[in-house]
């Protein structure tokens, strides 16, 4: 008579946080494999999903899910207990369901009223499940008090800290203090920002030199295990562009949806919406830690990263110099250079002649129309001094003024409500604040004001010798940039086959007086606008017009008498 071959065991571990100690992945393990043993199963394979919410569905775990999906390799299925495994009415009921289906049963390896086998053994792990079910919700709603009471207190509530910043122990809490190897990585990547670098190829260079992500820094700082991520420019820009930099608490609040709960991604985690910054009771921003820019340092960042939106980059350069310069007068496609066979010399041709609706315009000479645009441009524009947009910060008491004035706003607004009504203590903490915030202003505001904004300085260096030391590639990019376009049309004579122009316009369009680099009396306009200055009522904007017609008819010659 043979022996009946064991059963086949899976055994899943979960947790969602390694500082349970109670019910560490080993202490897990350890148990699951007693209770294997004890029973003769055959351990064939183990499902361990660290750091898995218990509100992830089973089936949509990272480890779990596949072995669930491969009933045939087993025949029980082994946890610790209930939720760690499943914390939902309705995902034990599915689970339930699949085994009843698969003929798997499901035994906890610490609760003995968990048998799946006996009478009524799966209306107990109902009513048991929704027990653990009551329990979760419990525990967010204690987790998410703590944590505000934690976020309001300004302490560090754990997970990765802030760029720049480390944990460090303050008797029964933690609090944040600079970082200075990665404070020296914040400093040099603001340098390489304002001096225009793009954040890909500075998250290149980073990856390149294996400076270390605040992940991997604050891996190595607690001696964990380093993984060596990628830096990339989105995390770099809202790291930058974080008021956690200036050492201030912030937030972001969960998503709702339609029932009014908060959305959760796959993993079970909150997805989160933009980020604030957390104030007091007064409405001032509650700060925790020393900054590591200055306010006016902190702006001019802001504003370099919001300028680039908008600035029209192309993906690529070209080795024509009016590709995506030079349009096609008769469907408005781009033109392309068209390599010259043996004894023709490089033209343009409209994009639409490799179709077969082509809009019949032919071609012109590449030399002939980059020479005209050249011309054009240099004969406007070349004379004028070049001239590079830079930020000043002006004095030391300009952005402190305006946070001044947004903060005393913001607390007179709550004279007068309920919470702060006269004779009770908040009220009189509210006073003293409203006090202290005017007589501050009234220092500042005594303070001669220089305010800060973006400047043109002069680069030595005239348009047209600018455009004589630079490469095709960089002069191309920059007509692009400035929205200069030529249209032609051109026909071939049927009578001797010769390819005649027969219109070539250059339209220099409207100067864009955000842009990095500008001529001398353009960007004297661009400083004027940024100021205000012109702009009234049923004027529009007078600087505006003036530059755009500096633009495309270049500057009068001054008389002389």
């Amino acid at each position: 008579m043979s022996t009946p071959a064991p059963k086949r065991a899976l055994i899943v571990i979960r947790l969602s946080r390694v500082t349970e100690a109670t019910t560490s992945p080993e202490r897990q393990l350890e148990k699951c494999r007693e209770l294997c043993e004890k029973r003769g199963y055959e351990v064939v394979g183990v499902a361990d999903d660290p750091g898995v919410s218990a509100a992830v569905p089973p089936f949509d775990r990272p480890e779990l899910g596949p072995w669930l999906k491969t009933p045939q390799r087993y025949d029980i299925v082994v946890f610790y207990r209930m939720d760690r495994l499943v914390r939902r009415l309705a995902d034990l009921a599915d689970l339930i369901s699949w085994g009843q289906e698969h003929h798997i049963k499901l035994v906890s390896a610490t609760e003995a009223f968990l048998d799946l086998d006996a009478p009524f053994g799966d209306i107990i792990a109902l009513l048991v499940a929704k027990v653990a079910e009551m329990e979760l919700e419990a525990i967010r709603a204690r987790t998410g008090s703590a944590s505000k009471h934690t976020i309001t207190a300004g302490r560090w509530r754990g997970g990765v800290p802030p760029w720049g910043y480390t944990p460090e122990k303050d008797g029964a809490h933690h609090k944040l203090v600079q970082d200075a190897e990665q404070v020296e990585v914040v400093r040099e990547v603001v340098d390489r920002v304002l001096a225009h670098e793009s954040l890909r190829s500075i998250a290149h260079d980073l990856t390149t030199r294996k400076v270390l992500t605040p992940r991997d820094r604050f891996a190595q700082l607690r001696k964990r295990k380093v993984h060596g991520y990628q830096w990339h420019s989105a995390p770099l820009k809202r790291a930058l562009t974080s008021s956690a930099m200036l050492g201030r608490v912030v937030t972001r609040d969960a998503v709702l949806g339609a029932d009014g709960q908060p959305l959760r991604d796959a993993k079970g985690n909150r997805v989160l919406g933009p980020e604030t910054v957390v104030v007091d009771e007064t409405g001032a921003p509650i700060v925790r830690a020393a900054p590591i820019l200055t306010k006016a340092v902190f702006d001019r960042v802001g504003k370099e990263l919001a300028g680039r939106e908008n600035r029209k980059e192309p993906t690529k350069r070209s080795a024509a110099l009016l590709t995506q310069v030079l349009f096609c007068g008769v469907c408005g496609r781009p033109g392309y250079r068209l390599k010259g066979g043996k004894g023709r010399q490089p033209r343009y041709r409209c994009a639409s002649a490799q179709y077969k609706d082509s809009c019949g315009n032919r071609t012109v000479s590449l030399e002939w129309a980059d020479k005209k645009v050249e011309e054009k441009v240099l004969g406007v524009l070349g004379p004028m001094e070049r001239r590079r947009r830079v930020w000043f910060t002006g004095n030391a008491v300009t952005g402190e003024l305006q946070e001044v004035r947004e903060m005393l706003a913001d607390v007179v607004d709550l004279v007068g409500t309920p919470a702060y009504r006269r004779g009770t203590p908040q009220r009189d903490r509210l006073d003293e604040r409203i006090a202290a915030l005017t007589a501050r202003q009234e220092e500042l505001e005594a303070t001669p004001v220089e305010e800060s904004g973006w400047r043109y300085e002069g680069t030595g260096l005239t348009v047209a010798e600018w455009w004589a030391q630079v490469d095709q590639a960089e002069r191309t990019l920059w007509l692009r940039q400035s929205g200069i376009r030529a249209t032609w049309t051109s026909e071939t004579s049927s009578e001797n086959g010769r390819t005649t122009v027969t219109s070539f316009e250059i339209d220099m369009g409207s100067p864009d007086l955000d842009s990095e680099t500008l001529p001398g009396p353009v960007a004297a306009m661009a400083e004027v606008r940024a100021a205000g200055g012109w702009d009234g009522d049923g004027w529009g904007s007078i600087s505006e017009a003036l530059a755009g017609r500096i633009w495309r008819d270049g500057e009068e010659p001054t008389e002389v008498e």
